[in-house]
């Protein structure tokens, strides 16, 4: 069952519009992923092809026990008003109950069906200024099909209304009118703070197939994280390119996280031993895949609380990675007091870690992405892509030594300017949280 915060859901899904692919998967089984991942439990999909509809999501198995659908027919070129009615009862929705009604043959970010969701008031979902790369998506298509993506409504609203009606016509007189509230994409909160950067939301009808390229292109560069390092701007189009193949397999984010995860530990038995040539190629590797499963997982809406838990597997690998560091150079008596740097750093990384934790909370966004010294510092702070980068050099002109310490040295050099940031914007807001800017 839904939340009790959440209406009943009706899921529109007309083939062969539904069915349309964008990076692996349909616009239905998009549709439903980013619905179960705003906790709905279960859903009725309304389709003039139940047997098409119903085979697309029988062949989708992420999570599928998660959502328990039922699937009704229906005729005509456009969904009339009588329809739902008749989806209604069969939903055994109540009198004066709310009902979100959502186009599967659209793409829709999840952060407005999310505002639809939670609106009291019968709303529709428009867009009073689309982005000008969502403009070929638009023009083979009428103003009623630019407004009409999703809605939320009352039992009550349907009182009245002609049965043989279309549904679409029906919203857009009420919005006009006033009847009906407007929930506007382009003035929704764009700005995500776990991506350091401002995506614009939006929603646009199934594309043609010479534009799916372009539509595919669209949501593969809002995955990309903001505010990067420079090893992470090398890093980006390679990314991009390896998602835009994985896609279209079967393999999880998760497991790309495993995957990476496995080899992270073979760079600190690398180390451990001495062969830091190896070690040092291979971490490079890890520095790429680590940013693939991330995007794959919002490519594909594939989160899962596993895949929010991988900074934790990073964190232990990459210690591991410089106390291996430590131990080879201790050994080998190239470094007399590795254990020593190796426990300032950790310890500075540690405090900087709170300190981080702190600004977020406070502002609302990631230290890094507070102010344009903050974006400027960031490119050249102490990271692992960055250590990784700074020892592979050093091991480029023979001083691997020289390199574990200077990457100790740069780390807790970003730690103490990320402490003194700390304490200025605790300073600057000492007695409330500021929402997210944007």
């Amino acid at each position: 069952m839904p939340e009790p915060s959440l209406p009943p859901l009706l899921i529109v899904a007309d083939s062969p519009e539904a069915l349309t692919d964008l990076c692996g998967i349909s616009l239905l089984e998009r549709m439903r992923r980013i619905v179960v991942h705003l906790g709905f439990r279960e859903a009725m999909i309304l389709s003039n092809s139940v047997k098409a509809t119903a085979a697309d999501v029988a062949k989708q198995s992420w999570h599928r026990a998660d959502m328990s659908l039922t699937f009704r027919e229906r005729k005509g070129a456009k969904v009339t008003v009588g329809e739902i009615v008749d989806s209604l009862a069969a939903m055994k929705v109540r009198s004066g109950g709310r009902i979100l009604i959502v186009f599967a043959s659209f793409y829709c970010d999840g952060r407005l069906l999310c505002s639809l969701a939670q609106a009291r008031i019968n709303s529709a979902l428009i867009d009073s200024d689309p982005p000008s790369i969502i403009a070929p998506f638009l023009e083979s298509s009428d103003a009623c099909g630019r407004l009409f993506c999703a809605t939320v409504l009352s039992s009550e609203w349907f009182s009245g209304k002609n049965r043989a009606a279309a549904l679409e016509q029906e919203i857009e007189l009420d919005v006009m009118a006033g009847r009906i509230a407007a929930i506007d994409a382009a003035k929704q909160q764009a700005y995500l703070s776990d991506m350091r950067r401002s995506v614009r939301p939006v929603f646009f009808p199934a594309p043609s197939l010479e534009c799916r390229p372009l539509a595919e292109r669209l949501l593969r560069d809002a995955t990309q994280s903001g505010v990067l390092d420079f090893p992470a701007l090398v890093h980006a189009p390679i990314e991009k390119w390896i998602v835009s193949h994985l896609c279209r397999t079967t393999i999880t984010p998760n497991q790309i996280t495993l995957g990476t995860g496995v080899l992270g530990l073979g760079v600190t038995l690398l180390y451990a031993y001495g062969y830091l040539w190896a070690g040092a190629l291979l971490a490079l590797l890890v520095g790429i895949l680590d940013g693939v499963d991330g995007k794959l997982a919002r490519l594909k809406v594939q989160m899962t609380k596993t895949g929010k838990k991988e900074h934790l597997l990073d964190y232990f690998i990459e210690m591991s990675w410089w106390g291996a560091l430590a131990h080879h150079f201790h050994t080998t008596g190239q470094v007399r007091y590795a254990y020593v740097i190796w426990l300032a750093f950790f310890a500075s990384d540690s405090v900087e870690r709170v300190a981080k934790w702190f600004v977020k909370r406070r502002v609302g966004r990631s230290i890094d992405d507070v102010s344009r010294f903050d974006r400027l510092v960031r490119r050249v702070a102490g990271r692992r892509n960055i250590y990784t980068w700074l020892f592979t050099l050093c091991l480029l002109i023979r001083a691997p030594a020289t390199g574990f310490v200077l990457l100790c040295l740069w780390g807790m050099a970003t730690a103490a300017v990320h402490i003194f940031r700390a304490v200025q914007i605790r300073c600057a807001f000492p007695n409330k949280i500021v929402p997210p800017m944007s």
